[in-house]
């Protein structure tokens, strides 16, 4: 059901392309979701190879860049004192081929309960969706199509919140739910430019979903 899915989004993408500021994208199985691409599978021109052969090359600056990630083997990088571990607590969820086909987490990552947190006993006055993605596709700040790096032993993932609703029995009227945003910085691949390699780059992804009203 999943290949029949990456076959859909494949030949999808080839038949009617992408529209992107006046340029036809093709074989990106993306759709523009929420100021963002949303993109079930990573597609046939994912440059997988470059951006693994970048990373062995220049393990160094990526380790600068993005503090520490798993070698093939099983070993890991050292991250540079001071910059956290964004792989605690998340659990690997490749296996063999099957992480092209993953938008969302299969295995839910440890962490800590919304509600748990949130110990005041209150509800939010909107309903929303929590997602962990890690996407392969994304504009960045200057709306430009940038390869995210994710690999499998190389992952960086967004959590984000996303509107269910307009509105609610308690949010309507002159109030109603609207989709905050937030600025993610990642490591990201020029599909286009081979000659730049990794780079940081600053990509807008759903944040939390709020109740706003008219003055």
């Amino acid at each position: 059901m999943e290949f029949c899915s990456y076959i859909l989004w494949t030949a999808l993408s080839l038949a009617l392309g992408y529209e992107l500021q006046g340029q036809i994208i093709r074989g990106v199985p993306c759709v523009k979701r929420n100021f963002q691409l949303y993109c079930p599978t990573a597609g046939n021109t994912y440059p997988l190879d470059k951006i693994e052969t970048f990373i062995d090359e220049n393990k160094a600056l990526i380790k600068r860049m993005y503090g520490s990630f798993t070698m093939p083997g099983g070993s890991r990088v050292r991250r540079a004192p001071g910059v956290p571990d964004m792989h605690a607590g998340i659990p690997d969820s490749h296996s063999g081929d099957s992480y092209f086909r993953r938008h969302v987490r299969q295995a839910k990552p440890k962490l800590p309960d919304a509600q748990a947190v949130n110990s005041t006993g209150r509800v939010d006055a909107c309903e929303s969706k929590t997602e962990i993605m890690t996407p392969y596709w994304a504009l960045n700040s200057g709306r430009k199509l940038r390869a995210i790096v994710n690999t499998m032993h190389f992952e960086q993932a967004i959590h984000q919140e996303v509107c269910s609703k307009q509105s609610t029995s308690r949010c309507a009227g002159d109030c109603g739910c609207e989709q905050k945003y937030k600025w993610h910085r990642l490591l990201a691949y020029d599909p286009s430019d081979d000659c730049a390699g990794i780079f940081m780059d600053w990509f807008l992804f759903p944040s939390c979903c709020v109740c706003r009203c008219k003055p």
